[in-house]
């Protein structure tokens, strides 16, 4: 799995955020079409839900 930057106009996919990507995540061995489309703030929160749920302090 890599993170990459949003090479094009695209809407996060995550629930009803509306916000343009800014990131993509690929998944390995899967075809273009399964990559994730992600807005910072969203891609922010899941890192603070992520370090959250591994007991890591911020």
């Amino acid at each position: 799995m890599e993170l990459v930057k949003c090479k094009y106009r695209m809407r996060c996919e995550l629930g009803a955020c509306g916000n343009r990507a800014d990131y993509s995540v690929r998944f390995a061995r899967t075809g273009t079409r399964s990559n994730l489309n992600i807005c910072a703030q969203c891609l922010a929160e899941l890192g603070k839900l992520t370090a959250k749920l591994k007991g890591v302090k911020e």
